[in-house]
């Protein structure tokens, strides 16, 4: 085994922790001492040795000095250790004593109880080396010359009695406290080492999870001071859009602003899922939805990117799909989107296809193989282990040809981790690439009940439902204002979550309350909970700018009704303050 270095620290904790691990066998040995040696003598006293009463003297005097160390050690603190090694050397002088002055006719009851005597001892002690080599050295020498000063012979008859295996025993004594004494420190020394390694282990746990706190405080912060004034951007070009352009020239520059601020939020979008994911702050959400219709409204979205470039686009999803799978439709989309979105863009010509195999079918569950194939310019054999790192493209170069962040295999990857799946790569450069991945899913024989969307719905007045709307931003609250003035539901408007909760006091008879949740003076969780005190049923929906799981759920579960996030197109608007106006419609 090894030999272990111990630090001077260590040592002093070690002497500390030995002490008191050693105190009561140290103990236990002071006292069989102070009592067993004066008893011993009693064996000469039924013999009718006539030297009883001599060898009843001595021991008592030994066991008084005994007796004295123990009041030091209970009154004056000494250490037990130090006791129960000056114990063992006032036995050791006093019965050398009684071997040098009492003749015995025999040494074998002697030399047989002074053998048990050690063999209780090497038991119960757990000294360093220093003491027990002392003690040992000090029996050899004194007992032998107490011995010989009575007479040679009895020396020769003492060793002939068993006093040869008190020596020998004695002799090893320090060996067997060697082993004992190192083999605890050893064991304490693992002990310790694990105890400094947890407990520095849980000092990291702490500073990870302060820095992921951070790191997610810093980025609901990012979120909310990015995404606000891109609400703000995007809802009034969706806005602009709808009027009536004097010229070629402005729809083409509102157009250029509507795309450059929607690859913004592509952008955002994709950092912030990155993180999010990586975090562990995102569950799949689960649902039914129409495959069919799904890998339709698919094909559809990149008909027109590979119509630009002349590309084929093959979709061949197979006909024996259940007319029901039950997953994350939204995660699935975006994996799917990147993909295909990565094998347009990195193809000049030829084809992208896209292709669903079943692999596997069992009563609830069915395996699908999915294919993204390209015959683009591939991915050099030495890019292919980390196109799926963080911010990472495999082809780079000063013009920016392809653009993007980096991002879109990186949160695939990570999308089909929650999945339970993994990604493959296949690809030759100059030929093409080759991306595959299996998902189970559970799935229903049923058909899904079609539902309409906001925008098929016949426009609906609300003449006499009133909507709060509350934002410290002057052109979200513009924004918001705007889409409710173009469908004639009345509105009124404040600045922070005092004054919606003033309002709110004063008339109490808001159909909807669309509510921010970072305000000055009071944010929308307090103004939320002083208006749901006030036992108010009123639907609040919160406006955020987060989009982050964990403060949708703390935001539902403070009086929150809904929760819609920022930037928002005016049909999610739509859907979000229709749904709740049409609840109170009917209750009215």
């Amino acid at each position: 085994m090894d030999k272990l270095e111990y630090s001077s620290q260590f040592n002093d904790i070690w002497k500390t922790e030995h002490d008191i691990k050693t105190q009561w066998g140290n103990r236990i040995f002071c006292f069989a001492h102070l009592i067993g040696y004066p008893i011993t003598s009693f064996l000469y006293y039924f013999n009718h040795n006539p030297v009883f009463l001599t060898i009843l003297k001595i021991q008592l005097l030994a066991s008084a000095i005994i007796a004295g160390l123990l009041f030091f050690h209970f009154y004056k603190k000494a250490p037990s250790r130090v006791i129960a090694f000056y114990t063992f050397l006032t036995i050791i002088v006093f019965h050398s004593l009684i071997l040098a002055t009492i003749p015995h006719t025999s040494y074998d009851r002697a030399s047989f109880n002074m053998t048990l005597a050690l063999i209780f001892i090497t038991f119960i002690l757990c000294w360093p080396p220093k003491e027990s080599i002392i003690c040992t050295v000090m029996v050899l020498l004194l007992f032998p010359a107490a011995l010989y000063f009575l007479s040679p012979d009895s020396l020769l008859q003492f060793i002939r009695e068993g006093g040869f295996f008190l020596f020998l025993g004695q002799f090893l004594f320090p060996f067997v406290m060697n082993v004992k004494y190192s083999n605890d420190k050893r064991a304490f020394y693992y002990r310790y080492s694990l105890r400094e390694k947890n407990e520095l282990l849980e000092e990291q746990i702490k500073i990870s999870q302060e820095a992921t706190k951070a790191k997610t405080d810093f980025l609901s912060m990012m979120s909310h001071e990015i995404r606000t004034p891109l609400n703000g951007i995007v809802g009034i070009v969706h806005l602009l859009l709808k009027e009536d352009l004097r010229s070629d020239f402005q729809k083409e520059m509102i157009q250029t602003l509507l795309f450059s601020s929607n690859h913004l939020m592509t952008v955002v979008n994709d950092i912030m899922d990155f993180n999010k994911i990586n975090s562990n702050y995102v569950k799949l959400e689960v649902k039914p939805f129409n495959p069919a219709l799904f890998f339709k409204s698919l094909e559809k979205t990149f008909i027109p990117k590979a119509d630009e470039k002349n590309l084929n686009l093959i979709f061949e999803i197979a006909d024996s799909l259940p007319p029901q799978l039950i997953s994350d439709e939204g995660r699935l989309n975006q994996v799917i989107t990147n993909l295909i979105h990565n094998a347009i863009k990195f193809t000049e010509k030829g084809e992208v296809k896209f292709s669903v195999k079943e692999q596997d079918r069992q009563d609830n569950s069915i395996k699908l193989l999915f294919h993204i194939t390209d015959t683009g310019i591939g991915i050099p054999e030495d890019k292919q282990s980390v196109i799926f790192d963080l911010f990472t493209q495999a082809h780079t170069s000063g013009d920016r040809q392809y653009g993007g962040s980096g991002l879109g295999l990186a949160i695939s990857k990570e999308i089909l981790r929650l999945f339970g799946s993994d990604i493959q790569l296949s690809s030759v450069q100059g030929e093409g690439s080759d991306f595959s991945f299996e998902i189970d899913f559970n799935y229903s024989m049923l058909p899904i009940i079609k539902s309409y969307p906001v925008k098929d719905l016949p426009l609906s007045l609300y003449p006499d439902c009133k909507v709060l709307v509350v934002d410290d931003n002057y052109t979200n609250l513009l924004l918001a204002t705007t889409l409710l003035k173009r469908k004639s539901i009345y509105f009124e408007t404040a600045e922070n979550g005092k004054e919606a909760y003033d309002k709110y006091k004063a008339s109490q008879d808001y159909d909807l309350i669309l509510m921010d949740l970072k305000m000055p003076v009071m944010d929308g969780f307090e103004a939320t909970n002083l208006i749901r005190a006030e036992g108010s049923t009123v639907p609040i929906v919160a406006l955020t700018a987060s989009t982050f799981e964990d403060e949708k759920e703390r935001a539902l579960s403070n009086g929150f009704t809904g929760y819609l996030v920022k930037p928002f197109l005016p049909l999610d608007f739509y859907e979000m303050v229709y749904t709740h106006l049409d609840k109170k419609t009917i209750e009215k």
